[in-house]
């Protein structure tokens, strides 16, 4: 993972002054925050390990008339990635109105990738609950449906015109950040079954799987699957198949379930003739491959090997 090196010494105290002046939340070197990083935060204790493993520090921020946004951090893989930002409003600005879901939004976002790469899909970004004691500062996720790994890849986002409620105003101006050098540390295991799956209705044969902490991409490619891209349009949300993972011991790991960031979404192939169907399940929290022992997908075992 990449991390910013260490400023010399004698920049300590100058790069310290700035950040109070701006009302930073980070203190100087190394991206220690005086707040844990969104995303840290965001999936929580249970999936700390993992984010150790798979996290990008992106500690960026940009000021513009007092008004502060900090990228703090993000992980990614194939199909998805997050970001965390903070914003923080100039001192005595109160950020407290309340509602479920929280009121506070961005609606202004502009996402740009390096030259080569595949623009992402679809973005959302959703205020989630603050855990510091400010009332002039507020958390988000952006996260950004891919359609191919951007590690390795430059991401340039503007982000603008802050606002709650029905479309109140709290701030009209914008942060941009270029060439963000995203460092996602693939972690994702990549195997072709062959095997024969129950699958929509049909038995057709799972040619590739991937597995990530952050997602699972099923490949599938059958006859009976000709025609499934009228029926299961790309971006489609699905509940089938039924995806069960299960650590050495036994014991379940992740349930499949529409309550998951992005659930099951549909991918037909460009040739509807070739009767290919591709399958992308999100998860509640981050998974540990590590402890990754077997995949269970419609009642048939995939051994996952490390």
């Amino acid at each position: 993972m990449d991390r910013k090196d260490a400023k010399p010494r004698g920049l300590f105290w100058v790069g310290l002054v700035a950040a109070v002046i701006a009302g930073l939340l980070m203190l100087t070197t190394g991206a220690v925050f005086l707040l844990k990083p969104v995303l840290q935060t965001y999936f929580g204790a249970s999936a700390a390990y993992v984010y150790q493993k798979n996290s990008q520090i992106l500690n960026l921020s940009q000021t513009v008339d007092g008004w502060t946004m900090t990228l703090t951090d993000c992980i990614g893989d194939d199909n998805r990635l997050y970001v965390g930002i903070e914003v923080t409003a100039p001192e005595g600005t109160v950020l407290t109105e309340q509602g479920s879901p929280l009121p506070y939004g961005i609606e202004e976002i502009d996402i740009d990738v390096s030259e080569g790469a595949r623009h992402p899909g679809a973005w959302y970004i959703s205020q989630i609950p603050d855990d510091s004691e400010m009332d002039n500062h507020l958390r988000f996720v952006l996260w950004m449906n891919c359609q191919e790994s951007l590690d390795g890849k430059s991401l340039s986002l503007t982000l603008g015109k802050l606002s709650h409620g029905n479309g109140a105003c709290d701030f009209e101006g914008s942060w941009s950040f270029r060439d963000i050098r995203l460092d996602l540390a693939d972690q994702s295991i990549r195997l072709e079954p062959q095997v024969s799956v129950p699958v929509l209705d049909t038995t057709a044969t799972l040619t590739e799987l991937t597995v990530s902490p952050v997602s699972i991409t099923l490949s599938f490619q059958g006859e009976g699957l000709i025609g499934q891209c009228q029926r299961y349009p790309n971006g489609t949300n699905i509940t089938d198949p039924t995806i069960v993972l299960y650590d050495h011991e036994g014991n379940v790991m992740q349930l499949e379930t529409r309550y998951a960031p992005f659930g099951s979404r549909a991918g037909s192939g460009s040739n509807n003739a070739t009767g290919e169907l591709r399958i992308v399940q999100g998860y509640e929290s981050f998974i540990d491959l590590d402890a990754l022992d077997h995949i269970e997908i419609c009642g048939v075992d995939i051994q996952i090997g490390r």
